[in-house]
């Protein structure tokens, strides 16, 4: 902070000798000065704003709008039977358009789940960084590591992270994209063995009518 203060003082001293030199060596005047520039009829360079990219146009191309959602849990140590929810979800652009946000709400049978994703392009790795942020998740948000890609019409993730010094693998696929529909498939297990999938969420594009939101 100080070597700051000290630049600043400097360039007001300088800035206060050159208003001296000038006052010393005022402009001469008379048939041999030259008139000023007149700034007044100069063109103006207009400012260009930066658009989106076209990877953020894809994403929102695939899934951007409202969608309805029917969830399938597979059953584990905490589900024995499993659990279905149903829902939906907004993808939407985010601040200035160069992200996208979506926005997820779901009803389950033991308990209501708020979510929120932010996806933005990674030039340097090729893929959309994302944070999720949910209900269920008292650290608040987790930042994935790993980028999502595209691999033909699927947007993938794969992500590895571990618990107590084992370590595991999470994939999320979206697939099946159409105008009208997706599916979003989770899968987790152990890195290295088979992935089982964990949930299955079918999205069906809602319209806004003049009575609501009705199924596309």
């Amino acid at each position: 902070m100080r070597f700051f203060y000290r630049v600043a003082i400097c360039f007001l001293a300088l800035a206060g000798v050159q208003v001296a030199a000038g006052q010393t060596n005022p402009t001469k005047s008379g048939a041999g000065a030259k008139p000023p520039q007149q700034a007044a009829g100069a063109a103006q360079t207009p400012v260009v704003e930066p658009k989106p990219g076209p990877e953020i146009e894809r994403l929102l191309r695939s899934l951007g709008g409202t969608w309805a959602i029917k969830e399938t849990f597979s059953p584990d140590a905490a589900l024995p039977t499993g659990d279905t929810g149903a829902g939906r979800v907004v993808w939407r652009p985010g601040p200035g358009g160069y992200s996208v946000i979506e926005e997820y709400e779901s009803k389950q049978s033991r308990r209501s789940v708020t979510g929120l994703a932010v996806f933005w392009w990674d030039e340097a790795e090729h893929g959309y960084r994302t944070i999720w942020c949910d209900s269920t998740n008292p650290g608040g948000c987790i930042q994935f590591k790993n980028v999502a890609r595209w691999g033909g019409a699927q947007l993938v993730l794969v992500e590895d992270y571990e618990i107590k010094g084992k370590k595991f693998t999470f994939k999320e696929v979206f697939g099946d994209i159409t105008t009208a529909a997706f599916t979003q498939t989770l899968y987790g297990g152990e890195a290295g063995g088979e992935l089982k999938v964990d949930q299955t969420i079918h999205a069906t594009k809602l319209t806004r009518g003049a009575t609501g939101e009705t199924r596309k």
